[in-house]
């Protein structure tokens, strides 16, 4: 990794812990925030290691800082899987059928990760929740990552990546 590329990785992963943290809507037994779009864009422009780390990074961070600890290792693992599975299924294809394909695997990571991560943390019930508020965070995010990322790709050689 060069050093433009550390610097956009260090960049994105802050954004994404602040998205993450600020706003942030409570629903069910979790919150929506904008943080995810973040980690699609990482995926999507920097490739799937790049997406994995700004992903595990910003979303722990975020829980640590938020006051959610018990949640850090899961969301490192969560989200970090979730950010190079993105990567490896969209990067170098940034188009509608990809970008699709990447936001169902997503869902399913994110759903399925935090479904399982809270049964043992918060008990079988409220992880049942999850099932409800993991899908409303990813509807969020994918419409705010289906507004941001062409315009990025649009403004590609500006941005200079």
């Amino acid at each position: 990794m060069n050093t433009k590329q550390f610097v956009r990785v260090a960049m994105l992963t802050a954004l994404a812990c602040v998205l993450t943290i600020v706003p942030k809507v409570p629903i069910g037994g979790g919150y929506v925030h904008f943080g995810d779009c973040i980690i699609y864009v990482a995926a999507m422009i920097l490739g799937p290691i790049p997406g994995a780390i700004v992903g595990a990074i910003g979303h722990s961070l975020a829980d640590f800082i938020s006051g959610y600890p018990i949640f850090c290792i899961p969301t490192f693992i969560i989200k970090g899987i979730m950010g190079f599975a993105i990567g490896k299924i969209v990067y170098g294809h940034v188009d509608i059928k990809h970008f699709i394909i990447g936001g169902i695997v997503a869902l399913v990571i994110v759903t399925g990760g935090y479904f399982a991560a809270e049964i043992p943390l918060m008990g079988y019930e409220t992880a049942l929740v999850s099932l409800i508020s993991s899908p409303i965070q990813w509807c969020m995010s994918m419409v705010a990552s289906a507004i941001i990322v062409p315009i990025l790709i649009k403004n590609r050689k500006r941005i200079g990546f």
